[in-house]
């Protein structure tokens, strides 16, 4: 299973980018963490990695959400900085809804 790059335009909202997240993994592949990169623009954007997958995952990854809080009694399936709408955000989690 390959792994990959994509960017994720930090001029985009939390909601905009979960939901680039979940369009990448619909095209089989599965998030594996963002980094903060500077584009070819010289644009200080987020950096995804994603795993190519051959089957289906089961379970299934369940639908990506990005956060800015954590719920109590939760674990998120990733935590680290973001760009968010063009500024920095210290910490983000990605949770998923069960699918």
């Amino acid at each position: 299973m390959a792994k990959y790059h994509v960017e994720v335009p930090g001029k985009l909202s939390l909601a905009q980018q979960a939901k680039a997240i979940e369009g990448e993994e619909a095209l089989a592949a599965r998030f594996l963490g963002l980094r903060l990169w500077v584009n070819d623009k010289n644009v200080v954007t987020n950096l995804a990695e994603f795993e190519e997958l051959d089957t289906a995952p089961d379970p299934p990854l369940g639908k990506p959400v990005l956060s800015k809080t954590l719920p109590d009694g939760t674990t998120p399936a990733w935590a680290g900085p973001m760009i968010v709408q063009g500024s920095a955000v210290a910490q983000v989690y990605l949770l998923r809804e069960a699918a």
